[in-house]
C-alpha cells in the first residue's frame, strides 16, 4: 500500500500539471480569440472610414471594397469584386508608370503617390493612393490593401492659386511673371537650336483718352476685345501677355535660322497686329478706333539677362510712338532700315505691272551641236531709279507677299503673245518658263493657261512650263492632276532642278512630263569631279529609261559641253551659249546667228 502511494502522488501531480497547462492554453486561446475578434472589429471599423479602400488577392483581383470606394468611384461592391483594379485606369499613365508601381510593391512592400483614375461615369480625377502588400508567416504576399482619396478639390485650389499668380484676371492672358518664364524658356531653346525668336511690345494709342471719357468699365471691355484680336491669328506656340493697363507683349518662338528671315516674319506679324487693332470696335451703341504702336526686337538666347528682349522691345516702342504712333519699329537701326527698304520695294513692286516696268529676258537653249532650239524666259524688273533689279532681290519678296501670282499671269500672257508673234512671222521657237509654286497651286491654274492661249491664239506645242522637283512632290496627287490638265492642252512639261530632291523613278513614272532639267549645281565639278560626273550620267540614264528629254543648266565651259555631248545629253543652257537678254535683242542678234531650220527639235 505504502509502495503504491508515491506513484499515485506522482500521477496526480502530472495530471494536475497537465490540467494546469490545458487551462493555461485554453486561457491563452481565449485571450487570442478575444484579441483576434478585437482586431477584426478594429479592421472592420477602419474599413468603414471615409477613405476609399479595397483588398485584392496576390493576383490583383479585388476581394473586398468599402462603401467609400463606391461613393468615390461609382462602382458597387458587386461590380468591383472579381475585377482587376485596371477597371479604374484613366489612360493618362503609361506602362512604365505601372511597372514602377508594381516593382515597388514587390520589392519594398508598399507604394504611395498621386495617380489619375476614372470613375464609372467616365470622369477622370486625381487621387492620392497608398498600397501595401500583406505577407503570411513565410513571407509570401497573400493580399494587397489599397486606400485612396480624391484630390480634385485640392487640385482646383492649386489651379486657382496658380491662375491668380500667373494670369491676368481681366483678359485671362499670362501676366508679366508668366511671360518672363516663357521668355526664359524660349531663350534657352533658341540658344540650343541656333535660331531667332522675337518679342513685340504693344501699346494702344488712344486707350487712355477713351477710358477717361467713357469710364473704366468701357475700358475693360475694350482691353478684353484687344486680347481676343491679338490671340486670333498667332500660332499655338506663341504667347500673348497682358502687362497691365493698355500694354501687351507678344512672344514669337522659333521664327527662323537667319536673322533676315526672322525680321521679315516678325515684321509681318506686327503689321497684322497693327491692322487688327486699327479696325473699329463696336461696344453697345458706340464705335471705337484704338490703333497701336509696336516695338520689336529679336533674340537668339545670347542675351545678358532674361528681361533684356522686353526692355529692348519697349525702347523700340518709344521710337514708334515718337514717330507719330500707329507705327512699328525695330530696336536696332539696321533692322529698321532693312524693313523700311523692303516695305518701299514691296510698294514699288505692286506698281511695277501698272507702270510697265517688268521685262522678259531670254536665255538660249541649244542642242548637242550648239544650235539654238529654244529659250528659257526669265523675268526682270527695270526700275526707273534703281535700274535693273536682280531677280533674287524681288522674286522671293513677290512669293512671300503673293504678288508673284499677278506677275506670273502677266508673264504667261506676254509669252503667249510672243509665241503667236513668232509663229505669224514664220519663226516659231520653243519657250520655257518656270511656274511659281503659288501660281501653280492657284485654283483653276490650267483654265487660266488655256484662257491665255485662246486670247493670243498661241500654239501650245511651243510652250514649256517648268515646275521644280520640290513643288512636284509636295502634293504628288494634286500635282499629277494639274499636270494632266495642262498636258491635255498640248503643252510641253518639264521638271526643273532635277536631282536636288528625291529624284525617284516612282514619282517620275506617274507624272505626265516630257523633260528633266539637270540643276546647275551638278555641272560645277564636271568633268573633273568623278562624283558629279556620275550623278549627271545617272540622271541621263533615268531620263533615257523613261524616254524623257534632258536640258542641262549652268553650262559655262567647253569641257562641260564636251562631257554632256559625249553622254548624249539632248539640250544645254548656260553662259557658254549666251546670257539672258531682252527679247528684242535676243531675236535680232543672238537667234539669227545660231538658228536651226524651222520645225527642228
Amino acid at each position: 500500500m505504502h509502495s503504491i502511494l508515491p506513484w499515485l502522488t506522482l500521477t496526480l501531480l502530472m495530471v494536475i500539471v497537465m490540467l494546469s497547462m490545458v487551462l493555461q492554453r485554453t486561457r491563452r486561446d481565449c485571450v487570442r480569440h478575444k484579441q483576434a475578434e478585437a482586431w477584426q472589429e478594429l479592421a472592420a471599423l477602419a474599413f468603414e472610414t471615409a477613405e476609399a479602400m479595397f483588398v485584392t488577392d496576390r493576383r490583383g483581383i479585388i476581394q473586398r471594397v468599402n462603401p467609400a470606394f463606391t461613393r468615390l468611384t461609382g462602382y458597387t461592391a458587386a461590380e468591383a469584386i472579381g475585377q482587376n483594379p485596371s477597371l479604374l485606369q484613366s489612360g493618362r499613365h503609361d506602362a512604365a508608370f505601372y511597372a514602377a508601381l508594381w516593382r515597388d510593391l514587390f520589392v519594398e512592400g508598399r507604394w504611395a503617390g498621386e495617380i489619375w483614375n476614372r470613375r464609372k461615369n467616365g470622369e477622370i480625377y486625381p487621387e492620392w493612393a497608398s498600397i501595401t502588400a500583406v505577407r503570411d508567416d513565410t513571407g509570401e504576399i497573400i493580399h494587397f490593401v489599397a486606400s485612396f482619396f480624391d484630390l480634385s478639390k485640392q487640385k482646383a485650389a492649386e489651379e486657382a492659386l496658380h491662375r491668380l499668380a500667373h494670369y491676368d484676371p481681366l483678359t485671362q492672358l499670362p501676366n508679366r511673371r508668366l511671360f518672363f518664364e516663357h521668355l526664359n524658356t524660349a531663350q534657352a531653346a533658341a540658344r540650343r537650336g541656333a535660331y531667332h525668336g522675337a518679342v513685340l511690345f504693344v501699346d494702344l494709342d488712344d486707350f487712355r483718352r477713351i477710358s477717361d471719357a467713357r469710364g473704366h468699365e468701357t475700358g475693360d471691355r475694350l482691353i478684353q476685345e484687344v486680347a481676343v484680336r491679338l490671340t486670333r491669328f498667332l500660332r499655338s506656340e506663341d504667347i500673348v501677355a497682358h502687362l497691365g493697363g493698355d500694354r501687351f507683349a507678344v512672344l514669337l518662338i522659333k521664327l527662323a535660322d537667319s536673322e533676315e528671315s526672322a525680321i521679315r516674319f516678325a515684321r509681318g506679324v506686327a503689321e497684322k497686329i497693327r491692322l487688327a487693332l486699327s479696325m473699329p470696335i463696336q461696344q453697345q451703341d458706340n464705335t471705337y478706333v484704338l490703333g497701336a504702336s509696336i516695338g520689336i526686337t529679336l533674340f537668339s538666347g545670347q542675351e545678358k539677362t532674361a528681361d533684356e528682349p522686353l526692355k529692348q522691345a519697349e525702347t523700340a516702342l518709344h521710337q514708334a510712338q515718337s514717330a507719330g504712333r500707329n507705327a512699328v519699329r525695330f530696336f536696332e537701326a539696321a533692322m529698321q532700315t532693312e524693313v523700311e527698304t523692303r516695305m518701299a520695294l514691296e510698294g514699288e513692286m505692286r506698281r511695277a505691272i501698272e507702270r510697265n516696268e517688268l521685262r522678259l529676258y531670254l536665255q538660249p537653249q541649244v542642242d548637242r551641236e550648239g544650235y539654238i532650239i529654244g529659250a528659257e524666259v526669265l523675268l526682270r524688273w527695270q526700275h526707273p531709279e534703281r535700274g535693273l533689279v536682280p531677280p533674287d532681290h524681288f522674286i522671293p519678296l513677290a512669293e512671300e507677299t503673293g504678288l508673284i501670282i499677278a506677275m506670273g499671269e502677266w508673264v504667261l500672257l506676254e509669252i503667249c503673245r510672243l509665241l503667236a508673234r513668232l509663229t505669224a512671222a514664220g519663226q516659231p521657237l520653243r519657250l520655257a518658263v518656270n511656274v511659281s509654286p503659288r501660281q501653280f497651286r492657284q485654283p483653276h491654274f490650267a483654265i487660266r493657261v488655256r484662257a491665255a492661249l485662246a486670247a493670243t491664239r498661241a500654239d501650245p506645242a511651243w510652250l514649256t512650263l517648268e515646275v521644280t522637283e520640290g513643288l512636284a512632290i509636295e502634293d504628288l496627287k494634286g500635282t499629277i492632276a494639274i499636270l494632266s490638265e495642262l498636258k491635255a492642252l498640248g503643252l510641253h512639261l518639264s521638271i526643273d532642278d532635277f536631282g536636288t530632291g528625291y529624284s525617284s523613278l516612282a514619282y517620275l513614272s506617274r507624272m505626265p512630263i516630257d523633260e528633266l532639267k539637270i540643276d546647275k549645281s551638278f555641272l560645277r565639278g564636271v568633268p573633273d569631279d568623278s562624283r558629279s560626273a556620275a550623278l549627271v550620267e545617272a540622271i541621263l540614264a533615268v531620263a533615257r529609261h523613261l524616254r524623257l528629254s534632258v536640258v542641262a543648266e549652268g553650262v559655262e565651259t567647253i569641257e562641260q559641253a564636251a562631257f554632256l555631248k559625249a553622254c548624249e545629253c539632248g539640250y544645254s543652257q548656260g553662259y557658254l551659249y549666251g546670257r539672258p537678254e531682252p527679247v528684242e535683242t535676243f531675236l535680232q542678234s543672238t537667234l539669227p546667228a545660231k538658228r536651226l531650220p524651222i520645225g527642228s527639235s
